[in-house]
């Protein structure tokens, strides 16, 4: 059974060790910090997977990040969900899918109308994304 918990300031160093260790290098890992510091950062919205077996949050299996994005020329903003990552040893058992579908449903809960993703549409349509130049949105 995976846990998905809100992720706490102490979860950071295994959280960005996931995500280095998932890609085999910094970028995402650094791409994760930069969010978490600036103002688009949005705490509900960090989301840790547990073992079942868990005692501490320094087995964390995998991390998701939902965060507020500007759109050019526009005040508004929006949500895009990513950076995810999954230890490398335990990909393929449904965390990632697990870290998804909890913040489908956190966004949901926070009444915002549309999530962005940049990703593999095959992967991601199966959590109900739809490309968005289907819908009739460009982005630059």
């Amino acid at each position: 059974m995976i846990r998905i918990g809100q992720a706490t300031d102490d979860d950071w160093p295994a959280i960005l060790d996931a995500h280095r260790r998932a890609f085999g290098r910094d970028e995402e890992a650094g791409m994760a910090d930069a969010v978490r510091s600036s103002d688009g950062f949005v705490p509900e919205l960090s989301l840790v997977a547990l073992s079942d077996e868990a005692t501490s949050r320094c087995q964390t299996q995998g991390h998701v990040l939902t965060s507020l994005v500007g759109l050019e020329g526009s005040e508004r903003r929006l949500l895009q969900l990513g950076p995810i990552a999954v230890l490398p040893e335990l990909q393929g058992r449904g965390i990632g899918s697990a870290l998804v579908r909890a913040s489908l449903d956190a966004v949901r809960a926070l009444g915002e109308p549309l999530l962005l993703i940049e990703g593999d549409p095959k992967y991601y349509s199966r959590f109900g994304f739809v490309r968005a130049d289907e819908l009739g949105l460009a982005f630059a």
